[in-house]
């Protein structure tokens, strides 16, 4: 149970903007469990919701979770059980960060990036016939 509710904070501003009450977030973990970025954020979609319902907004808008989650995926939206649109949540923190002059806390591409568009096997080029030993080409 809440006990805080800050009429004037951000929660307020997601709720009218995705048409429903955040209150409705089972707490499950469902979002994060199958979120293959998870690795990368700082909070849980799920401890975004919560920071949110207890009026932890500057924690919110200060995260990294913000800035990476709801660009070009919808997996957490698609288990979430009470069908939270998460995507639009964190566009609604997005805005609202920029808003208050709050920038990205992030400066380097991804780890998912790093993992996949760095390794020759993951680009469908099958495995790398040369490797780079003290800046020179060497055969693998």
């Amino acid at each position: 149970m809440r006990l805080r509710i800050d009429e004037d904070g951000i929660r307020n501003v997601v709720e009218e903007a995705i048409g429903k009450s955040l209150t409705a977030c089972l707490q499950c973990s469902k979002c994060g469990g199958g979120c293959s970025h998870s690795e990368e954020f700082d909070l849980t979609p799920r401890q975004v919701v919560e920071s949110l319902l207890d009026c932890q907004d500057q924690n919110v808008l200060d995260s990294r979770m913000i800035w990476l989650c709801g660009r070009h995926c919808s997996g957490c939206q698609a288990v979430c059980p009470v069908g939270l649109p998460l995507n639009d949540i964190m566009a609604v923190l997005r805005e609202e960060a920029l808003k208050l002059d709050i920038e990205p806390k992030y400066e380097q591409p991804s780890l998912v990036y790093h993992k996949f568009e760095h390794c020759a096997k993951h680009r469908g080029e099958g495995e790398a016939s040369e490797s780079m030993v003290g800046g020179e080409t060497q055969p693998a």
